[in-house]
């Protein structure tokens, strides 16, 4: 159903375009309300923040403020200043005993300068960039403390080019100054706190420099242009290096009652207080798009909620219209839409009927054709294994043969018999998954068995580039069973490791026997990533894989799990610490079979 109206009057049309108007202007108001009160919420929360930044710029610069004081008074600074010869030695304690304040306090550096502001003895004495010997009466800490001030100084260093606060104390030898003892400390951990808290503050000099910011870009910047007899105070007294001082693009305006700073196109809400020294100012900024995300959240609501309103207004129009127009439709009109309507839905589920009917029909069929290919792979992934084999005694016959021994013919001919029964047994072997078949028990070598397995298994490994390796215990290992069963078993274990490790470029089947308390067991060890947790209990169940579609029906397994119950044995999965995946398998040792050694290789 449409909204728009068929036809509107000039006057209602002048009532909906005023109501328009009034909707629009009450949300510019509320726009407008809430750029107001945000401002004003942010500034009450940025002068809680400017003040803790304030404490802690205050901290810093205090903290370190008592060392000039104390150091001036210490006998060996004092007799260092008055003692004109012989003072390598003396210079030499004096380095030391500021090296350790230095790093107790966790200040800069601390230096002692003459009465004509030479230094005589540093905290980084054994340094490259040490102090010692440099003339820093061009500073304006020196100038103060000869004058008996204690105002401090910001600046960059000459020596080192590291910025720093310089304080500094007269030394008072019988009313003459007899030297300066000079604190340096590092601001640049401040900054970094700042930076890393992820908020703007910068502190400005009495010329306008930022001389410390959280913003790199901004440091050694101006929020004014300097005056020339400034700027050549600030060379004369070396503050900053040679730093050019240019002036911040920056914009000073005002809005919502609060001042806002634009610099380099960026809207920032700035607060200012004083930052504790003469002429410094600790500005806080906080960007001004998080006003103008509340103004636009606010904006959004308020259209939506307007436009929200007209169309509830022109759904009440039209509504009423329409029901008007129902009262004037004729019977007859209605009652062939409702045919129409059934008529259509009649067709509709006839035709999904028709669909239901031969989506069931391709499902049986799929159902069938699923199963005989999961047959089919089953039994082939079986005969497989026997197959190559004989196919590589049959070369090996022929290579003998061509040799002229046909002596040796016969132990290839007799390992083909030997697989073309054990074929046969294969495959019947899926009908003792349904049903139990009587177990013809008997003495057998399990390293015979597991020794044929590996050989069966040879060339498919060689072909797929895994590595198959046997650790054993060099004699034979009697037990109770079927030697083409423990080999069935044998080879499905080596198999399936296989085929875990397809996509590995490393592929190693690690085979371990071990004889342990009148149980032989077996490990199947591979490289692959191991199995998951939650499916190691289901990997003996009938038709359970891991494998994909048209690759296994997951017999193998279960058809292993039952041979070995039937030999009165047991076997398990498990994960290794280091990856992979472990196959166990457990028998009672039988002891009416002598050992001897075998006499095949793998």
């Amino acid at each position: 159903m449409s909204l728009l109206p068929r036809k509107i009057s000039w006057k209602t049309f002048t009532l909906w375009l005023a109501c328009l108007g009034v909707g629009l202007t009450f949300v510019s108001g509320v726009v407008q309300w809430v750029g107001i009160d945000s401002a004003r919420d942010l500034s009450k929360v940025g002068f809680d923040r400017l003040s803790l930044y304030h404490g802690t710029l205050h901290s810093a610069l205090e903290k370190h403020r008592y060392l000039p004081f104390v150091l001036s008074r210490d006998e060996e600074i004092r007799e260092l200043l008055s003692t004109k010869d012989g003072r390598g030695g003396l210079i030499l304690s004096v380095n030391r005993s500021l090296n350790a304040t230095n790093q107790k306090a966790e200040s800069d550096v601390l230096y002692v300068l003459n009465s004509e502001g030479t230094t005589l003895a540093a905290s980084n004495w054994s340094e490259e960039r040490s102090f010692v010997g440099h003339n820093y009466a061009f500073r304006p800490y020196y100038k103060d403390a000869i004058e008996g001030k204690e105002v401090g100084f910001f600046a960059v260093g000459a020596t080192t080019g590291v910025p720093g606060f310089f304080m500094s104390h007269a030394v008072v030898n019988e009313a003459d100054v007899s030297g300066v003892i000079v604190a340096k400390v590092d601001l640049r951990p401040l900054q970094q706190q700042w930076r890393d808290g992820g908020e703007h503050v910068i502190v400005t000099d009495q010329n306008g420099v930022i001389f410390l910011s959280s913003r790199d870009k901004w440091r050694y910047r101006t929020v004014s242009p300097i005056s020339e007899t400034s700027m050549a105070k600030i060379r004369t007294n070396r503050q900053f290096a040679g730093a050019g001082l240019a002036p911040l693009e920056l914009k000073k305006l005002t809005i919502f009652g609060q001042d806002v700073f634009e610099i380099d196109g960026e809207r920032f809400l700035v607060l200012t207080r004083d930052a504790g020294k003469p002429g410094w100012s600790m500005h806080f900024l906080i960007p001004f798009k998080f006003i103008r995300e509340k103004q636009q959240t606010s904006l959004l609501i308020g259209m939506v909620l307007l436009v929200l309103f007209l169309m509830g207004g022109l759904f009440i129009r039209e509504r009423r219209q329409k029901l008007r127009s129902a009262q004037r439709a004729r019977e007859a009109d209605r009652f062939q839409a409702i045919n129409e309507m059934l008529q259509i839905e009649i067709d509709e589920r006839k035709r999904t009927e028709e669909e239901l009917l031969k989506t069931q029909a391709d499902l049986v069929q799929t159902g069938k054709l699923a199963a005989l290919g999961q047959m089919s792979t089953a039994i082939a992934h079986e005969i497989n294994q026997p197959m190559a084999a004989i196919r590589t005694f049959t070369a090996s016959a022929r290579l003998l043969l061509g040799k002229g021994k046909p002596e040796q013919v016969g132990q290839s001919l007799e390992e083909i018999s030997f697989l073309t029964e054990r074929m046969a047994k294969i495959t019947g072997e899926l009908k003792t998954f349904a049903r139990k078949a009587p177990v013809e028990y008997q003495m057998v070598d399990l390293r015979e068995a597991l020794g044929r397995a590996i050989t069966l298994m040879q060339t498919v490994c060689e072909q797929d580039g895994v590595i198959v390796e046997l650790r054993d215990l060099g004699d034979s290992v009697p037990v109770r069973g079927d030697i083409v069963r423990l080999e069935q078993v044998f080879v499905n274990l080596i198999r399936n490791a296989a085929d875990a490790m397809h996509d590995y470029n490393e592929k190693r089947i690690l085979v371990t026997l071990r004889n342990i308390n009148d149980h032989v067991i077996i490990l199947f060890e591979d490289s692959g990533t191991g199995i998951e947790p939650g499916i190691i209990a289901q990997l003996f169940d009938p038709f359970f894989t891991t494998k994909d579609v048209g690759k296994g029906v997951g017999l193998g397994l279960s058809i292993s799990y039952g041979i070995v119950k039937d030999f009165g044995g047991n076997i398990r999965a498990e994960n290794l610490d280091d990856g992979g995946a472990r196959f166990v398998v457990e028998f009672p040792c039988a002891t009416s079979l002598k050992h001897q050694r075998l006499k095949y290789t793998v």
